[in-house]
C-alpha cells in the first residue's frame, strides 16, 4: 500500500465544504461535512455517511445522530459511518443513536481524532439490586464472525487494519468504546472510553499495538456493591485470542469487572476445531505484551486476568481494592511481576482464590520486587486436578503442573497469609521481608524451597505517544462508588 500523502501532523489548507445527501452520502474527497440537527436513521446497515476515496481528510459540523436521544440503548440500529479505504482521517465527529458509531475496515492508516461516540448501542440489563441475571454475562470468546459488533456493537469498531490511530476521543453511555478486530500497529492515546457496560477498548487477534494514556474507568456489569461482584466478563481493557507483542501503558482501568482482562482463546486452547491439521498449541497465547505502569484498582473481579500466555511483564501497576484478587495468571507461563503496588485485596473472594497475586498451574513466573500491603493473601501458588482442562490440547502441549515460581525480594506487609503454597515444586522463595504479617507461609504440602541466584534487575523503559496523566485524576476510590442501574453504570455529577 502506498504512504498516505498527509503525514500526521502536517499544516492542512483549509477544507472546502461537502453536500450531506441524507442516509448513504459518499464522501470521495476531502472536505468540512455539516450535518443537520434532526435524526438521520441507516436504513440499509451499511452507514449513513460511507468514505470511500484516499487519502482523504474529512472534518464534521455538528452532530450524527440515528435516533432521537430518548431512544433505548437496546432499539440503536446501523451505522453512523463507515470507512471502507486506507489513508482516512476524520475529523471532530459526534455520532450517536447507533448500533455502531464508527465502523472502519480495511481502512489502515486511519486516524480518528477528537470524536465522541457517546450514546450507541448497549443492552438492558436484567441483574437487579437484589438479584444477579446469568443472562447478563457476555460472551467474548466468539469473534471471528463478527459476534461482537452483531450483538454488542461499538462506538468505533475497527477492523483488518494497520497503522491506525484513536486519540482524544470519548465515549459514554453505551456498551463498548473501541474495539480493534484484528488490527496492528495501531496507536490509541488519550481517549476517555467510561462508564461504560461492556468494555472500555477491546482486542480480537490483535498484535503489536499501542494502548496508552487512556482512561477506561467504569466499565461495568453485575454489581451491587455488598451483594454481589461478579463483573460479568465486563473490563476496561480486553484482549481475546492470541493479541501479543502489545504495549499497554499509563491507562487508568479502575472501577471495572476486570481492569485488565486477557484469555488466550478458544482457537489457541483447542476449546474450537483446529485452523489446520497441523496447527501447533505449543506457546500459543497472548504473549510477550508490556503492561506497564497501569492503574487497574476496585475492580468487580480481578485487577488483572491474565491466562494461559507467555513471556508477559507486568511492571509499576496500582492493584488495589480489587474484590477477588489484584492478579489472577492461572496457567501462565514466564510473567514477569515486578515493582507493583497491591494493597487490600480479596475482601470479596470466592474461597482460597483471594489477595495480591493468585496463579494456579504456573511455571516460571517471576514475582519480584513488588509491595504487598492488607491483602488477605500476598501471593497463592496452587496445582489442583482440573480434569477438564488437562485434557486441551494446549495443556497437553504445554503442560500442567505448578512448578517452578519465583517469589523474591517482596515486601509484604500486614498481609493475612504472605505466601500460600499448595502442591507445587520447585518454588524459588527467598530475600523477602515480613512485617506484621498474620503468617508468613501457608500451605497443605511442603513445596521445594530454593535459594535463587540473583539476576541483575531488568530494564523497564519504554516510549508512548500522548500527553495526558488519567491515572487518579478521577479522585474515585471505592467499590462502594460503582452505581450499576438497567443500563450500565452511573456517571456521578461532576464536582462544583
Amino acid at each position: 500500500m502506498a504512504a498516505c500523502l498527509a503525514p500526521d501532523g502536517a499544516a492542512q489548507e483549509p477544507l472546502p465544504e461537502l453536500e450531506f445527501r441524507g442516509d448513504g452520502t459518499v464522501i470521495e474527497r476531502s472536505g468540512r461535512l455539516r450535518l443537520p440537527a434532526t435524526p438521520v436513521v441507516d436504513k440499509d446497515g451499511d452507514g449513513v455517511i460511507v468514505v470511500r476515496g484516499n487519502d482523504i481528510v474529512l472534518e464534521l459540523v455538528g452532530e450524527l445522530r440515528g435516533a432521537p436521544p430518548e431512544t433505548p440503548g437496546d432499539q440503536l440500529t446501523g451505522i453512523g459511518i463507515r470507512i471502507e479505504t486506507p489513508c482516512v482521517t476524520v475529523r471532530g465527529a459526534r455520532v450517536h443513536g447507533y448500533k455502531v458509531g464508527i465502523h472502519a475496515v480495511g481502512a489502515s492508516e486511519l486516524v480518528l481524532e477528537d470524536c465522541d461516540v457517546s450514546g450507541n448501542f448497549r443492552q438492558r440489563l436484567k441483574s437487579t439490586r437484589e438479584k444477579e441475571s446469568n443472562e447478563d454475562w457476555l460472551d467474548p470468546h466468539h469473534n471471528d464472525a463478527r459476534e461482537w459488533f452483531t450483538n454488542y456493537g461499538a462506538g468505533i469498531y475497527v477492523e483488518r487494519s494497520t497503522g491506525v490511530t484513536v486519540r482524544r476521543s470519548r465515549a459514554r453511555a453505551g456498551q463498548n468504546g473501541l474495539v480493534l478486530d484484528r488490527c496492528t500497529k495501531a496507536k490509541v492515546y488519550d481517549n476517555d472510553f467510561s462508564f461504560l457496560s461492556g468494555w472500555g477498548i477491546a482486542l480480537w487477534r490483535s498484535s503489536n499495538n499501542v494502548i496508552a494514556r487512556n482512561a477506561t474507568d467504569f466499565c461495568i456489569r453485575g454489581y451491587v456493591h455488598g451483594v454481589y461482584n461478579r463483573g460479568q466478563d465486563s473490563a476496561g481493557i480486553l484482549l481475546f485470542e492470541q493479541c501479543s507483542r502489545n504495549v499497554i501503558a499509563e491507562n487508568s482501568a479502575t472501577h471495572c469487572g476486570d481492569g485488565f482482562f486477557a484469555f488466550a482463546g478458544q482457537e489457541a486452547l483447542g476449546g474450537v476445531p483446529p485452523p489446520t491439521p497441523d496447527f501447533d498449541y505449543t506457546r500459543r497465547g497472548n504473549n510477550e505484551n508490556k503492561i506497564y505502569d497501569n492503574d487497574f484498582s476496585y475492580a468487580a473481579a480481578h485487577g488483572l486476568e491474565l491466562t494461559f500466555s507467555f513471556g508477559n511483564e507486568i511492571v509499576r501497576n496500582r492493584l488495589v481494592g480489587n474484590a477477588i484478587c489484584g492478579i489472577w495468571g492461572g496457567y501462565s507461563r514466564d510473567t514477569k511481576i515486578f515493582y507493583n503496588h497491591f494493597e487490600a485485596n480479596g475482601d470479596a473472594g470466592y474461597g482460597l482464590e483471594r489477595g495480591g497475586v493468585n496463579i494456579e498451574h504456573g511455571q516460571s513466573n517471576r514475582i519480584e520486587r513488588n509491595d504487598f500491603v492488607a491483602n488477605r493473601c500476598g501471593v497463592h501458588l496452587w496445582w489442583d486436578a482440573d480434569e477438564h482442562l488437562a485434557k486441551l490440547p494446549w495443556t497437553i502441549a504445554n503442560g500442567h503442573e505448578s512448578k517452578g515460581e519465583v517469589v523474591r525480594f517482596n515486601h509484604f506487609l500486614r498481609d493475612e497469609v504472605a505466601v500460600h503454597v499448595r502442591d507445587s515444586a520447585s518454588i524459588h522463595l527467598a530475600n523477602n521481608r515480613y512485617e506484621e504479617v498474620g503468617k508468613e507461609r501457608d500451605g497443605d504440602s511442603g513445596p521445594e524451597l530454593v535459594e535463587h541466584l540473583v539476576k541483575p534487575v531488568e530494564s523497564f523503559a519504554y516510549e508512548v505517544p500522548g500527553s495526558t496523566k488519567p491515572r487518579g485524576a478521577r479522585g474515585l476510590t471505592g467499590r462502594d462508588k460503582i452505581v450499576v442501574d438497567e443500563w450500565g453504570p452511573v456517571e456521578p455529577p461532576a464536582p462544583r
